[in-house]
């Protein structure tokens, strides 16, 4: 039974891998999914810390189309992953196995799910779903086993399309790290209060003390488009920071860089777990998704949403840390001086 929130399974989860925008190949892989084994939903999943992100998918609900994620904990790709092995569920209402969130919101009874795995790790599951009871043939596990080969070759290849080219000076890369770790706690702050008040809106927890002092922010339509204007900006900023970070790591190994790149990841895997709560207030404000469908969605990635904000922020805290000493120990000026 593997551990979820294995390190070094995480780390696996990174770069592209966790973007949201389509990809044909990935989509066709889901579209042949559903066809073999004759179901309206099929999809492939990455099992990340607080949720499963839905990197290709057909046939889901609007909102889960928008969110393109769930609560890990709501979810039955987590069990897959966890054990290694494929998962056929022939009516969720009294398998025991599964959550019964997605059961009781959108009638999932049926579930076929195999691991996708990345250099022997399995990070998600390419699954078909149903809407009735039934039976998944050996036949159809066989293939989803196949198409899953497809999915984690074509996700591996967008991992390394975007890896780093080059190299340059290690004080250069650490003034980039500490210039893009500044900018991207600026925009957590600035997302903090809209994320409170959605927060308080669905009546999960009190926001903390420290957002309830920024009173002004309200989640009206004119502040839920500049924290969507806002996330989308951080994407590109977590990912360059990431780059250079893992290209320190790679220059100068030491136990300090090794650290400031694994918490750079961390650190884009937490962004991306925010992004389903971003997505669906964005679909709201485009008239995509209605209130009620939105809060739908919202209930399953919510506290997903907070508790990455959290890992978010203690991660641009522990880089900022380990920049300075890393800078420090390379000869390198410490402090505030690297950022506007």
């Amino acid at each position: 039974m593997a551990d979820l929130n294995d390190p070094a399974r995480l780390a696996e989860l990174h770069g592209a891998m966790l973007r949201t925008e389509a990809d044909a190949l990935l989509d066709a892989c889901v579209a042949r999914a559903a066809k073999l084994a004759r179901a309206p939903i099929a999809f492939v999943s990455l099992v990340i810390r607080h949720i499963q992100l839905l990197r290709a998918h057909h046939g889901l609900p609007l909102e889960l189309a928008v969110s393109c994620a769930t609560s890990r904990s709501n979810s039955f790709c987590q069990l897959v992953v966890r054990d290694d092995v494929p998962l056929v569920v022939e009516d969720a209402l009294r398998d025991q196995r599964v959550p019964k969130d997605l059961v009781e919101s959108y009638g999932i009874r049926a579930y076929a799910g195999v691991p996708v795995r990345v250099r022997g790790y399995a990070i998600g599951s390419l699954c078909a779903l149903d809407v009735v009871p039934r039976r998944f043939e050996p036949r159809v596990i066989h293939g989803l086993e196949e198409l899953a080969l497809d999915v984690a070759v074509r996700l591996s290849a967008l991992v390394e399309r975007d890896a780093p080219l080059g190299s340059a000076d290690v004080q250069e890369r650490l003034v980039r790290v500490e210039q893009a770790t500044r900018a991207l706690e600026r925009a957590l702050l600035a997302l903090a209060p809209v994320i409170a008040a959605v927060q308080g809106a669905t009546g999960t927890r009190p926001a903390p003390p420290v957002v309830h002092a920024a009173s002004a922010m309200h989640a009206t339509p004119a502040n839920l488009r500049a924290a969507v204007g806002c996330w989308r900006d951080m994407g590109p900023v977590a990912d360059e920071l990431r780059d250079e970070a893992e290209a320190v790591a790679s220059s100068a190994q030491t136990e300090t860089t090794v650290r400031i790149a694994a918490d750079a990841r961390a650190l884009a895997q937490s962004l991306a777990e925010i992004g389903p709560l971003v997505r669906l207030a964005e679909g709201v404000l485009d008239g995509t998704l209605g209130e009620s469908a939105a809060a739908k969605g919202r209930a399953l990635v919510l506290r997903g949403a907070l508790e990455a904000h959290e890992a978010a922020s203690a991660a641009v805290r522990q880089i900022r840390a380990g920049v300075e000493r890393a800078r420090a120990a390379t000869g390198g000026a410490t402090g505030g001086a690297a950022a506007p």
